[in-house]
C-alpha cells in the first residue's frame, strides 16, 4: 500500500468551471437575441391569429430557441462534456485507489495555464491520463501509417498530453532529486475505436477509458512502496489543484 496522501482534487473541476465561466460570457447575447426572435415570432403570430396565438408562438419560439444554442453552443458545450468525461474517468481510476495507488484529478502544472486531468502514481510508475469525450461518431481509426481522429491526424491531438507528462516529470525529478519518468496515455470516452486494444501516436497510449486501470496494472511493479509514497506526497505539494478550490 502506498502512503496516505491528503488532497487527491476534484476531477473535472478546472473544465467544469471554464464551461460556467463561458455560460456567464454568453448569457447576456443569448437572451437578447431570444427575445428579439420571440417578439418577432409573437408580434407575427398576434397579427394574424390573435394575441393569445401571438402568446404562445413567442414562448414556443423561445424555447426552441434555448434548446438550439444550449446543443450547437460548441464553445461552450466542449467544456462540459469534458467535465463530464473527466468525472466518469475518476470512477474508473477508483479500482487502482483500492489497489493502493495515489490518484490526483486536475492538476495545475508550473508556470503554465495548463492542467493535468488525472495523475496516478503506485507501483506500476507514475502516469499522467487525459480524458477525451467524443462524439459517437467519431472514429479513431489507423489509415497508411496514420492514427487518425474522425477527420484529424492524432499527432497534433496528443501533443499536449506529451507536454502535461514531461513537465510533470521534471517537476518530481526537481521535488525527489531523482530522474522520475512519466507515462502518457489518453482515456477515449464516446468514440469507435478497433477492438484489439490500445492505439500509440509519438509516445503516447489511446484507450477505450474502461480498459486504463487493466493497462496500467498491467505493468508490473516498477516502484517499491517508499518510492511511490514520496512521489506522491511531492506530487500533493508541486501540482496543486488547479481550480483554485480546497484539495479534496
Amino acid at each position: 500500500m502506498t502512503a496516505h496522501t491528503p488532497g487527491t482534487g476534484s476531477a473535472g473541476a478546472s473544465a467544469q468551471a471554464h464551461y460556467r465561466a463561458q455560460l456567464a460570457l454568453t448569457r447576456a447575447r443569448r437572451w437578447t437575441a431570444r427575445a428579439a426572435i420571440a417578439a418577432a415570432v409573437g408580434g407575427a403570430g398576434t397579427w394574424v391569429l390573435g394575441w393569445r396565438a401571438g402568446l404562445a408562438a413567442a414562448a414556443v419560439a423561445a424555447a426552441a430557441d434555448a434548446v438550439h444554442r444550449w446543443r450547437s453552443h460548441s464553445g461552450v458545450t466542449a467544456w462540459r462534456k469534458g467535465a463530464a468525461g473527466e468525472r466518469a474517468t475518476a470512477r474508473l481510476l477508483r479500482r487502482l485507489e483500492r489497489a493502493g495507488y495515489t490518484v490526483l484529478h486536475d492538476r495545475a502544472l508550473p508556470a503554465s495555464r495548463a492542467n493535468v486531468d488525472h495523475l496516478v502514481i503506485g507501483p506500476a510508475g507514475v502516469f499522467v491520463v487525459d480524458s477525451k469525450k467524443w462524439d459517437r461518431r467519431t472514429r479513431i481509426s489507423g489509415v497508411r501509417g496514420r492514427i487518425w481522429i474522425g477527420k484529424r491526424p492524432a499527432g497534433p491531438v496528443v501533443t499536449p498530453v506529451l507536454f502535461e507528462a514531461r513537465t510533470v516529470g521534471t517537476a518530481l525529478t526537481r521535488a525527489t532529486g531523482r530522474r522520475v519518468d512519466v507515462v502518457p496515455v489518453m482515456a477515449v470516452h464516446g468514440a469507435q475505436m478497433p477492438q484489439w486494444g490500445a492505439l500509440a501516436v509519438d509516445g503516447v497510449t489511446l484507450l477505450r477509458a474502461r480498459r486504463v486501470p487493466n493497462w496500467i496494472l498491467r505493468h508490473g511493479r516498477q516502484l517499491d512502496v517508499d518510492t511511490v509514497g514520496l512521489l506522491a506526497a511531492a506530487a500533493a505539494s508541486a501540482l496543486p489543484p488547479a481550480a483554485g478550490g480546497p484539495d479534496k
